[in-house]
């Protein structure tokens, strides 16, 4: 009986042995390597992660294919829809991408969005290299590989200025209120690019207490949802106000036009 099974295994009514191994260890390959960078990243998806999702996205192609050729040698009169169990693996990696992404409990951070997106291309391109589509695979993988490698050197060469924002605090028992601040910061991976402090002695409360002004700029990470750091801040019991201002070249436009204004009232 061993002997009848392993005839059966070696006799290939489908895809021949060497293509099956060819499309076995391509979509392998291009799972690791696209793991790679994101363990590299240090995000949750790492290798195994992404070579699974290809492995089994390939492996649903590769029944696909061999479903076919079997209809189609001993059922012609059947009609047989593969497409489905493409279908299939897309919406069901939905699940998969959305365990990826974390969002903090206060709603201040979202991670992980372009790891599903990776994990959600890598199941892609497992279907295409079961199918034997390899020229697209091929082409595809080169271009995710050149956005994530590359595209996130781009994107904190030029566009880190777009990041940083200026933020004024009033606030009260500031012994007690901008060790909070710097732990908040710190805790939100929110980079502190200048401190300015103010004192107005003018600035009292109704009951006589001391109102301090702080100016921040920052640098908000990726993820960061801005107007909720705004929310977290204003909701501390120590902080008056908190509102976003002018800083860099838009404070020095801002300042010169208003100087330009006070200019044309004196003229």
């Amino acid at each position: 009986m061993f002997s009848i099974f392993w005839e059966d295994f070696w006799r290939s009514s489908g895809l021949p042995w060497e293509d099956v191994l060819l499309r076995v260890f391509l979509a392998a390959l291009i799972g690791f390597l696209l793991g790679l960078e994101r363990e590299i990243s240090h995000h949750p998806a790492g290798m195994k992660t992404h070579m699974l999702v290809c492995l089994g996205s390939a492996l649903a192609s590769l029944i696909a294919c061999e479903m076919s050729i079997y209809a189609f040698q001993n059922l012609p009169q059947t009609r047989l829809d593969v497409s489905r169990i493409a279908s299939g693996v897309v919406s069901g990696m939905g699940f998969i991408g959305a365990g990826a992404i974390m969002k903090s409990r206060d709603g201040t951070m979202v991670t992980g969005i372009t790891t599903a997106a990776t994990l959600w291309v890598t199941a892609c391109l497992g279907l295409a290299i079961g199918m034997g589509e390899f020229r697209i695979s091929i082409v595809t993988f080169v271009v995710v590989l050149f956005s994530t490698l590359f595209l996130k050197r781009a994107e904190k060469r030029f566009f880190v200025q777009k990041r940083e924002r200026s933020i004024d605090i009033m606030l009260l028992d500031k012994q007690e209120t901008l060790p909070f601040l710097d732990s908040y910061f710190e805790s939100k991976k929110v980079r502190v690019i200048s401190f300015e402090y103010k004192r107005n002695p003018d600035h009292r409360t109704t009951s006589g207490d001391p109102i301090y002004t702080c100016r921040y700029t920052i640098r908000v990470p990726h993820g960061m949802v801005f107007v909720a750091m705004m929310r977290d801040l204003a909701m501390v019991e120590n902080i008056l106000e908190v509102y976003e201002t002018l800083h860099g070249k838009e404070a020095a436009l801002d300042y010169r036009k208003s100087e330009e204004e006070k200019g044309n009232e004196l003229s």
